[in-house]
């Protein structure tokens, strides 16, 4: 199964930064009715030139009119549906969560790697008497969670899974709260070896794009002695 490239940090949080940006590229993109008056816009307005050339002023007018005034309805219906889509997906970034708390209130909060986006892990207490680790997944601004994930909002946004729960010592504080700090420190192993493998996958992408630059290379040159060359050129 292939995995999904490592993002760096800053081409993740770019979106997120310019949420105005990303919600106009994707409302012009996704609605197709935009695009198609503003063809149509133009259409007359071409037309209103050929036929007031033809026929007169009048004409000319008229059709350039109608251009104008449908492409000034282009301009706002994209803008209003910008504005909109914008405050939506700001305001979902703004929901309270407990996941969200959690996650932001970890020990070793503010330790993830500067460059690279990997997976972020945490701690919750539940009623139950477990101990559950979640894996905190950085979601792209328009990516959505798995079946078994859940979302959790902010900048950037996460998609968490539970991935270990142990049972605490429900009749011992003492030994509950040593528990605790246990499955946090399990946690903070587990962030750290996120970003090491994330390092990882980086260098074995570039390795393999260099690999892949020399054997075109190589081939290019072999392909000379067989005649191949020769045939595309």
């Amino acid at each position: 199964m292939a995995t999904d490239p490592v993002p760096r940090r800053d081409v993740l949080m770019g979106p997120y930064r310019h949420p105005l940006r990303h919600c106009a590229a994707a409302v012009w993109r996704s609605v197709r009715e935009l695009r198609s008056m503003l063809v149509v816009a133009g259409l007359c307005a071409a037309v209103g030139v050929a036929a007031g050339v033809a026929v007169g002023a009048i004409i000319l007018a008229l059709m350039v009119a109608v251009g104008v005034l449908i492409a000034i309805y282009v301009l706002l219906a994209w803008g209003w549906l910008t504005v909109r889509e914008t405050w939506r997906l700001v305001r979902s970034w703004r929901r309270r969560s407990e996941l969200a708390d959690v996650l932001a209130r970890r020990p070793q909060a503010g330790t993830e790697d500067p460059e690279l986006a990997h997976d972020l892990f945490a701690v919750t207490v539940e009623d139950d008497g477990r101990l559950l680790t979640w894996r905190f997944r950085p979601l792209t601004i328009g990516a959505d969670p798995g079946a078994d994930e859940i979302e959790v909002p902010g900048r950037p946004r996460h998609a968490a899974r539970g991935i270990e729960d142990r049972a605490f010592a429900a009749d011992d504080a003492a030994r509950a709260a040593e528990q605790l700090i246990e499955a946090q420190e399990r946690a903070a192993e587990r962030e750290a070896a996120a970003a090491a493998e994330a390092h990882r996958a980086v260098e074995a992408s570039r390795l393999s794009d260099d690999l892949l630059l020399e054997t075109r290379s190589t081939a290019a040159a072999l392909q000379h002695a067989t005649g191949q060359r020769r045939r595309r050129d």
